[in-house]
C-alpha cells in the first residue's frame, strides 16, 4: 500500500470517527449548553428557563409522586391563560386531575385584607380592566418581575378559584402527596405556566441530565475527550509543520520517512510547492514532481483537472522556466500570494545564476587542471628520455673501459696444484 493510499485510508477513518463523534457529541454539548445557558438566564431574572418556547420546570420534591412526578422531574410547561385553568379536587386519582400548574409561591401585602369568592369550575372567568381596579390596595400590588430574587417556585396542582371584588382571580393550589392545602392563594399574574405532557423516557433522560453523573457522563466527560483528542491533533499538526519547514529549508530530504509520514507533500500549500519544485536538482525533479502532486492523479474530479494543469507546468518548467511562474501567478489568486511568487521567481533566478556560474568556474577548474596535467606529463617524458640518454652513454663508456682492460693486460698464471700422492699398494 503506497503512502498516498495510507493516507486516504486514515482520513476515511479519522473523518468517519468524527462523524461519529459530531453525532453524539455535538448535540449532547449543545442541549447541555443551552440548558445551562437557559438555567443562568432564569435564575438571575428569577424566571423558569425557556427553550423553543416551552418552559421547563424542576421538580424538587416529592409532593406530586402521587401523581407521577417524581423528584428530580424535569418538565414542560406552556404559557397559559389562568382564568381558563381546569380546577381539581384534593382526592382525585392523576387521570382526574385539575391543571398542575408552576408559579411564584408569594402573597403579596397589598391583597392581606382583601375579600374573595370562591367560583365553581363551570363558571367563566375572564381579566379584568387593569385601569379599573377598585379594591383597596391594588395600585400597590407586586408585579411578578417585582418579587424578591428569594421568591420559590412551586409546581402543584389546582384544586380551587376564588376572585376578589373586581374580579382578580386567585388559585388555590396543593400537592397531591401532601395532606392539606397550600396556605397561600396565588394571585393570577404569578402563573408561570401549565403543565404539558412530556413523555416519561424524556423526563429519565432529563432526570439523568440533570442528575451529578448525567453531568459528568454527558458533559464533563465528552467535553474532557474532545479536548484530549484536540490536544493530541494540535501535537500532530505542529510537529508535521516542523517537519514540512525542515523539508522546505533543505534539512530533511522530501523522501525521507519522517517526511512521508507527515505528508509534507501532501500538505504543503501550492505556493511553496511551486518554489520547492523551482529550486530542487535536476536529479530529483520528477521525485519531487511525484512527490508534491502524484496524489492528484487518483482524487476527485476537480483534483484530476489540478494534477492536468501541474503536468503542463512542469513540462513548460523544462523548457521556460519563467513561463512556469507565470502560469502559476495567473493560477494563484490573492494579491500577495501572487507577490510570494514574484519573490520565489528572484530567488530561483539567483540561486539559478549562482548555480550556473559555479559550474562555469568548475568546468574552467577542470580544464585548466587537465592542461597543466598534460604540459606535466610532457615535461616528465623529456626529462625521463633526456635521463635514459645520459645513461646509455654511460654504460657506453664503461663498457668500453672494462673491453679495453681485457685486451691490454695478461693475467697472472696461478701455479699448478700438485698431486696427491698415491696410497701405497
Amino acid at each position: 500500500m503506497t503512502n498516498v493510499e495510507k493516507t486516504k485510508k486514515n482520513k476515511t477513518f479519522y473523518q468517519v470517527l468524527g462523524i461519529i463523534g459530531d453525532i453524539i457529541l455535538i448535540p449532547v454539548i449543545l442541549i447541555a449548553l443551552i440548558s445551562s445557558s437557559a438555567m443562568f438566564v432564569a435564575r438571575s431574572q428569577n424566571t423558569l428557563p425557556s427553550i423553543f418556547g416551552l418552559s421547563l420546570v424542576f421538580v424538587a420534591s416529592e409532593s406530586m409522586e402521587p401523581s407521577g412526578f417524581m423528584k428530580g422531574d424535569v418538565l414542560f410547561l406552556t404559557k397559559c391563560d389562568p382564568y381558563t385553568l381546569k380546577v381539581g379536587t384534593p382526592n382525585d386519582i392523576e387521570d382526574e386531575l385539575g391543571d398542575v400548574i408552576a408559579f411564584y409561591s408569594y402573597a403579596d401585602p397589598a391583597d392581606r385584607n382583601i375579600h374573595l369568592t370562591e367560583v365553581s369550575n363551570d363558571e367563566v372567568l375572564t381579566a379584568p380592566d387593569s385601569s379599573n381596579l377598585t379594591v383597596s390596595g391594588a395600585e400597590d400590588r407586586l408585579s411578578a418581575s417585582e418579587l424578591p430574587t428569594t421568591t420559590r417556585i412551586v409546581f402543584h396542582e389546582v384544586v380551587g378559584r376564588y376572585v376578589d371584588d373586581d374580579g382578580t382571580l386567585f388559585l388555590e393550589t396543593k400537592g397531591t402527596g401532601n395532606v392539606g392545602k397550600d396556605t397561600t392563594k396565588i394571585r393570577a399574574d404569578y402563573v408561570l405556566g401549565r403543565y404539558s405532557y412530556t413523555p416519561n423516557w424524556l423526563r429519565a433522560t432529563f432526570r439523568f441530565c440533570a442528575s451529578q453523573m448525567g453531568m459528568i457522563l454527558l458533559v464533563v466527560l465528552p467535553l474532557g475527550i474532545l479536548i484530549l483528542f484536540e490536544c493530541f491533533s494540535l501535537i500532530e499538526q505542529t510537529n508535521n509543520m516542523m517537519i514540512e519547514k525542515s523539508v522546505i529549508q533543505g534539512k530533511i530530504r522530501y523522501n525521507a520517512p519522517e517526511s512521508l509520514k507527515a505528508n509534507v507533500g501532501i500538505e504543503m500549500n501550492d505556493i511553496e510547492k511551486v518554489r520547492f519544485y523551482a529550486l530542487a536538482s535536476e536529479e530529483d525533479k520528477q521525485g519531487v514532481e511525484d512527490f508534491l502532486w502524484k496524489h492528484l492523479e487518483s482524487g476527485s474530479k476537480k483534483e484530476k483537472e489540478e494534477y492536468k494543469f501541474v503536468k503542463k507546468a512542469v513540462a513548460t518548467f523544462k523548457t521556460n522556466p519563467e513561463a512556469y511562474f507565470d502560469m502559476w501567478i495567473e493560477k494563484i489568486k490573492g494579491k500577495g500570494n501572487k507577490e510570494k511568487l514574484n519573490f520565489y521567481r528572484e530567488e530561483w533566478r539567483i540561486k539559478s545564476a549562482i548555480k550556473e556560474a559555479d559550474a562555469k568556474n568548475l568546468k574552467q577548474g577542470e580544464k585548466l587542471g587537465t592542461e597543466k596535467n598534460e604540459q606535466g606529463s610532457a615535461k616528465e617524458t623529456t626529462k625521463e628520455g633526456s635521463i635514459s640518454a645520459q645513461s646509455g652513454e654511460q654504460g657506453g663508456a664503461e663498457n668500453k673501459q672494462a673491453d679495453g682492460g681485457d685486451r691490454g693486460e695478461e693475467k697472472p698464471k696461478l701455479p699448478k696444484r700438485p698431486k696427491r700422492p698415491e696410497e701405497p699398494k
